[in-house]
């Protein structure tokens, strides 16, 4: 289920994005299945349907949809957007780890960190 805050701080067609690729990783949505029409997700949460073609239009170019004229908008295959949405993670981490350093955390809280994360992941 897709939850958008039209108050919220991230713009709604990101939100958009997030959840549906989120949906797609959890594989909530399988692959071949078909998403609600750009028009039906905008009546839903009363947003311009300009903001979910552009949320469509991203997860297309980054391969997590594809599109078939005049019939709608489907999940691509599941085994290959796993995998870019694990290169997406693994580029936002290291991302993320590059601005730790330069910011001066030390790497040992770092992987005192990221320990602490895996530790309540198996719990």
């Amino acid at each position: 289920m897709l939850n958008i805050r039209l108050e919220g701080k991230r713009p709604i067609y990101e939100q958009l994005y997030n959840g549906i690729a989120r949906l797609v990783s959890a594989g909530e949505l399988s692959a071949d299945e078909k998403l609600p029409a750009v028009r039906e997700v905008a009546k839903q949460f009363g947003i311009n349907p300009n903001t979910v073609q552009k949320a469509y239009a991203q997860l297309e170019q980054r391969g997590l949809i594809y599109s078939i004229p005049a019939k709608g908008s489907y999940v691509a295959q599941h085994d290959i957007t796993v995998e870019i949405i694990r290169g997406q993670l693994i580029s936002a981490v290291e991302k993320t780890l590059r601005s730790a350093f330069s910011a001066g955390i030390e790497k040992s809280e770092i992987i005192g960190l990221i320990e602490k994360i895996a530790e309540g992941e198996q719990s």
